[in-house]
């Protein structure tokens, strides 16, 4: 490579030690993979950077998920900074909301080679300071959280490009907003253009931003390093960052994750009886597998459609039958694969449109299902007041099965299913 040439890792939302509330609820997790997984993830990123020699490596906050459990994280973490340390790489990071100053109080003095901004102001951090050659001519500007819930425009605070320098902006933000994560730091693509920076290194949004939000300037979220939930599925990992002639020449995606989040999504046709269900549940898997590029794989099994299986899905007690069924089917694949929940969503094989649209007393019923499943005020209405009670006397046992009576959702998936119990019925005495 030559001289005035180099690469930086851009990462964030590494959340180590994350605790992953609830694993108790599911029998049989492999709680200890789990947990030891964004430790993993956080130690492949520091190879990474090793291996490819980068220049330094950015961190645009949440290194942390909150709270150390014990002083265990923190040493644990200033160890893997010091393995780049000795490599000669430099590391600069931002707190984020989950690692806010009045959050987290590390109490552990990083090595000499970690260069953390300021959550009083924006600062910069120049090529001097961080120990590069005279030829890595770099600006990078950032400032963290003090609190977790910072609402101000943090950008449009930076200071102004350093004339001759690659610029480096690092911001932890929800940006314009997104429905998955909280607003915080919020701030426009406008704002960012007129910093006049060449980079922007942003975390928070845990999916990474591909394509890239901009190319001029460069903008783009990394995403996570590690997924923690069947909410953040598919490959995670950071950025490699190529510069050359002092302009962004290009990014690379480079996986960190040690195990991976999928869905698997099974559609039953009209013929399918539970071997159908039970062989493309096996075939789902392989592809989840497949798809996780050797690493560990847990996977959340959705099926539905109208199918004749449904008939004995709804008998009592089979319903747990064929989860436990299901859930052995990963075994096939010894400790490679771990169900993480099995959602059945089946119908019997009727025309329910049509039922639907039928001017008698079931399909009066039918509509009245669909459109309160449909409108969120009534649902909203109907966990507010009308299942109070019933909460009140079935809340422990439900929250460990992993179920609320207060969420929507919830009663929406209760509502599809008493309409396929109903559609069963029917079916059976026709």
């Amino acid at each position: 490579m030559p001289d005035d040439s180099f690469r930086f890792i851009h990462a964030a939302d590494i959340h180590i030690d994350s605790p992953l509330r609830g694993l108790e609820s599911y029998p049989g997790a492999p709680t200890e993979r789990l947990r030891n997984a964004t430790r993993e993830a956080f130690e492949n990123l520091v190879q990474l950077a090793i291996d490819e020699a980068v220049a330094f490596v950015i961190i645009a906050g949440d290194l942390f998920d909150g709270q150390w459990k014990d002083m265990n994280t923190g040493i644990w973490t200033a160890g893997q900074f010091r393995k780049l340390g000795r490599a000669g790489i430099p590391v600069c990071l931002i707190r984020g909301n989950h690692d806010a100053e009045s959050k987290v109080r590390t109490g552990i003095k990083w090595p000499p080679n970690v260069h953390e901004f300021s959550v009083r102001k924006p600062g910069t951090l120049t090529s001097e300071q961080l120990g590069l050659t005279d030829s890595q001519r770099v600006a990078i500007h950032g400032q963290g959280f003090a609190k977790p819930d910072i609402q101000e425009d943090l950008a449009a605070g930076y200071p102004d490009a350093v004339q001759g320098c690659l610029n480096i902006g690092v911001l932890h933000t929800s940006l314009t907003g997104d429905p998955a994560h909280d607003r915080y730091a919020a701030t426009t693509l406008e704002v960012l253009r007129n910093r006049g920076y060449d980079y922007w290194a942003l975390g928070h949004v845990h999916i990474r931003s591909e394509p890239p939000l901009s190319e001029t300037p460069f903008v783009a979220f990394s995403g996570n390093t590690q997924g923690r939930h069947i909410r953040e599925t598919g490959a995670k990992g950071c950025l490699l960052v190529s510069v050359e002639d002092g302009n962004i020449a290009g990014t690379e995606f480079r996986e960190t994750d040690t195990l991976r989040w999928h869905r698997a999504s099974i559609v039953l046709e009209p013929s399918n009886t539970l071997s159908d269900l039970y062989e493309k549940t096996r075939a789902a898997l392989q592809e989840c597998l497949d798809n996780s590029d050797g690493r560990f794989a847990a996977v959340r099994i959705e099926a539905s459609g109208s199918c004749s299986a449904h008939r004995e899905l709804v008998q009592p007690g089979l319903h747990e039958e064929v989860v436990t069924q299901i859930r052995d089917i990963a075994n096939e694949w010894d400790d490679e694969i771990w169900i993480e929940k099995v959602k059945l969503n089946t119908s019997p094989p009727l025309d329910v449109d049509q039922l639907r649209e039928g001017n008698d007393l079931l399909g009066e019923l039918l509509r009245d299902v669909q459109n309160l499943a449909a409108n969120q005020d009534q649902l909203a209405e109907l966990v507010g007041e009308s299942l109070t009670a019933l909460a009140a006397k079935t809340g422990p046992e439900l929250h460990a099965a992993g179920t609320s009576l207060t969420e929507t959702a919830q009663l929406q998936t209760w509502l599809q299913q008493a309409e396929g119990l109903l559609l069963a019925r029917l079916e059976a005495e026709a």
